[in-house]
């Protein structure tokens, strides 16, 4: 199994020197750094996270304030993914997540699982992604546009990123599992309160997604205390934050040589119960 072409949708065969090429003749180079350049167009967006903000990701997780989520989101796949089966992390950012998801799948499997694809919107992110994940199969790819077979992949996780649920209900087979993890209510609200005059509670899905039902709901809350001013940076960076606060906030976030806050996450296994997209059987 490998990645389809983005622009006819049939499988990819890795050529000489590199280049994955379609039975109709497109062609895809590998990057020096060792991931594909799927991206067509302006398919929910052109470019992702920028550099600064990937870098700023990788280098907050690599403290393990987040690890008690990646434990969790590597035994959920560990125990919902059958051997054997092929899975997709959609949106990777960094490959924090799927290094965790993938040390438990060889911890299982006994070797190198060789399923196992990624993507992000980012060059940086799959840049980083595929240096972090060698055995990885990476691309730069959107999640309203993934390059993969219908029905192909046991698995998909979604740590943090676009939900498109169609094109996840698209890859998945019959039965295979969604494993998404987004913030609960209080996640990050100590910051926001800093940042912000009207600080709000997020609001946590409510139904599946069309096509899916809800198998299991787990929710993961703890206090932190983050010591420095780039660390406390580093975390703003990686977060939707860093779009959409003025100038007020940014002077506040620069003097933060310190923070305690909550992080809360939820992470839902949803599982594919429709053969086409919200269409029961």
């Amino acid at each position: 199994m490998d990645f389809v072409c983005p622009k006819c949708r049939k499988e990819l065969t890795l050529c000489e020197g590199g280049v994955k090429r379609c039975p109709e003749g497109h062609s895809y180079d590998r990057a020096r750094a060792g991931y594909y350049n799927l991206l067509l167009g302006s398919s929910g967006g052109t470019h992702g996270d920028n550099r600064q903000m990937v870098e700023a990701r990788a280098r907050f997780l690599s403290l393990g304030f987040y690890e008690p989520l990646a434990d969790r989101v590597a035994e959920l796949v560990y125990r919902y993914l059958p051997s054997g089966e092929a899975l997709l992390d959609a949106g990777c950012g960094e490959g924090y997540y799927t290094e965790r998801v993938y040390r438990a799948l060889v911890e299982r499997e006994g070797a190198s699982p060789i399923d196992i694809f990624a993507f992000d919107i980012s060059k940086d992110a799959a840049r980083l992604t595929s240096r972090r994940c060698p055995s990885v199969n990476v691309c730069v790819a959107s999640s309203y546009n993934m390059p993969l077979a219908d029905s192909s992949v046991g698995a998909v996780i979604n740590i943090f990123s676009p939900l498109a649920s169609e094109e996840t209900h698209r890859v998945l087979r019959q039965g295979g599992k969604f494993i998404v993890a987004y913030p609960d209510r209080r996640h990050l609200f100590d910051l926001k309160e800093k940042l912000y005059r009207n600080a709000y509670e997020n609001e946590p899905e409510s139904e599946p997604p069309p096509g899916f039902r809800l198998v299991e709901r787990v929710r993961i809350g703890y206090d932190i205390h983050v010591v420095g001013r780039e660390n406390t940076e580093s975390l703003f960076l990686m977060t939707p934050y860093a779009y959409r606060t003025g100038e007020r906030g940014r002077k506040i976030l620069s003097e933060l040589t310190e923070l305690d806050t909550r992080v809360e996450f939820i992470v839902d296994v949803y599982e594919k119960i429709t053969e086409n997209h919200g269409k029961e059987i």
